[in-house]
Formats: C-alpha cells, sequence, structure tokens
C-alpha cells in the first residue's frame, strides 16, 4: 500500500526534471543528471568558490543519478527486499504478490533506479548489472510503485488477493477493468528526504495518463497521508472497506486527464 511516505512529504520538487533516463544514459551523459534545487551558500563555500577551489556543494539526490524503468519479474527479489526495508510485517506486499503482479501486468509498475558499485545499498545484492562490461556496476532499485487493474472505483480487498484459482476472475488483476490500483509506493528509508518518491508518483501519474490504460487511479492510506495525497490530485472518498494490515485505511481517487485518455479511445484496439 501507499501507506508510510510521512518522512517524504516535505521533499521539494522545485528544481527538478522529470527522470526517465536508462541505465546506459546515465553512464553516458553525467551533465544531464536530474538539477539540484538552487541553494544559498555559506561565507565559506563562496570564498572558496571565488578562489577556484572547488565547485558548488552537491545535493545528495545529484550522486544518484536516478531514473526510471519499467519493471519485471526479474525484479522480483529486489521489490521484495525494498518492501521489508520499508513498511511493517503487517503492511508488506508479499513475494507471490509480486511475482503475480509483475508477471501479469509489469507494465502498470515502475521502479526508479540508481547505477552504483558495492553491496552497500540493501537492494544491492538482488541487482543487475548495468551492462556486460562493468558487472560491479548494477541497476539498483531505490524506489517502486506496484499496480493492478479493477473494475471497480476504488481499491477493494479483492483487488489486493492474489486469485484463488485460474477461475476467480473477480480476485487479482482485472486486464479489463479502467481502475489503475497503486498496490505499494516505497522508498528505501536511506534515500528518503530527496524528493524521490513525489517525482516517482508525479512521473508515474503522467506516464499512465500518457498511455490512456485507465480512467482513474485509486489506493487507500493512513489518515495522517491524506494531505501527501491530495497534492497529487486524489480526492478523499473516507474510510476504506479494506481490512488490509488491520484496515484503518482511506480510499484515495485521483480521476485521469480526459484528453489524454480520448486519444486512446480514438486509435482503437483490441
Amino acid at each position: 500500500m501507499p501507506r508510510d511516505l510521512a518522512a517524504l512529504k516535505e521533499d521539494s520538487l522545485q528544481g527538478m526534471h522529470h527522470i526517465t533516463k536508462s541505465p546506459d544514459d546515465v553512464e553516458d551523459s553525467r551533465q544531464e543528471a536530474v538539477s539540484p534545487p538552487q541553494r544559498t551558500l555559506s561565507p565559506e563555500d563562496e570564498n572558496e568558490m571565488q578562489q577556484g577551489l572547488r565547485g558548488p556543494p552537491k545535493s545528495r539526490r545529484d550522486e544518484l543519478n536516478p531514473y526510471t524503468q519499467s519493471l519485471t519479474p526479474a525484479d522480483v527479489e529486489s521489490c521484495t527486499r525494498l518492501e521489508e526495508e520499508s513498511f511493517p510485517p503487517q503492511e508488506r506486499c508479499s513475494k507471490e504478490k509480486f511475482q503475480y503482479r509483475l508477471r501479469t501486468c509489469g507494465e502498470l509498475s515502475l521502479g526508479i533506479f540508481t547505477s552504483h558499485e558495492g553491496d552497500d545499498i540493501a537492494t544491492a545484492k538482488t541487482s543487475a548489472p548495468v551492462y556486460s562490461g562493468a558487472p560491479e556496476r548494477k541497476s539498483v532499485l531505490i524506489g517502486h510503485v506496484i499496480a493492478t487493474k479493477t473494475t471497480a472505483s476504488v481499491v477493494t480487498d479483492d483487488a489486493m488477493a492474489l486469485p484463488s484459482s485460474a477461475e476467480s476472475s473477480h480476485q487479482g488483476h482485472q486486464q479489463l477493468g479502467r481502475t489503475l490500483c497503486i498496490h505499494s509506493l516505497a522508498v528505501l528509508p536511506d534515500f528518503q528526504h530527496r524528493g524521490l518518491g513525489q517525482t516517482l508518483l508525479r512521473a508515474y501519474l503522467q506516464r499512465i495518463e500518457g498511455q490512456g490504460v485507465a480512467d482513474r487511479v485509486a489506493l487507500i492510506a493512513h489518515e495522517h497521508l491524506i494531505p501527501f495525497y491530495e497534492g497529487f490530485g486524489f480526492v478523499n472518498q473516507g474510510q476504506s472497506k479494506c481490512q488490509f494490515g488491520g484496515g484503518g485505511w482511506f480510499d484515495m481517487v485521483r480521476e485521469l486527464e480526459r484528453e489524454a485518455m480520448h486519444v486512446e479511445y480514438t486509435r482503437g484496439g483490441g
């Protein structure tokens, strides 16, 4: 669930570009990395810069060179590890659910990655090399959005469940549904307070609107996170009937832009 992003509420998107690069882009053009927010330099910083002793201070975000890309079944282990680091046990997505969701509708999910050497990041050991020429440098998952579709207008327990059998068409992902259910929005704790959660969600919503695959996006959230999601256009629909993790959730729904959906409708398709 998108349920524990309180630490991200104070992050700022001012001065940040959208991140849509591939690992190769990051490796080949460091100068195109996400721009840092403007900052005020201390007298010491200004003095050293005037003397040519060093460049402007770098933000912790600059060092990441983050990029987004779709998730696949190959990312199951990293997603599971990220979830374990981010949420209490009763609110985690299980490995089995990740396997099902990324296998069935992985195109509806999105990860935020950094190209990194070493195993000091929680998800590094489950990450794949960026390219064969540098096996020590990995594409490391540091945040994700996981989603499925449902025919309901809000997230339900059935939408969150694994199908109990091949005939359980009312459980799990429903391909013909027009409501996109976000089941998990997570950023590794060590990488929070850098604007990554906000950037990831904003990039995800723009991507979904551009694809025209749904009429709305729905999620469940704890009460203290309602203002966070309202800032992205979600509307509080009141207390949710979902009992996942003990219940106590609120339904949040965002209607998607009609122009983006009109493109899909006029395009046709099978």
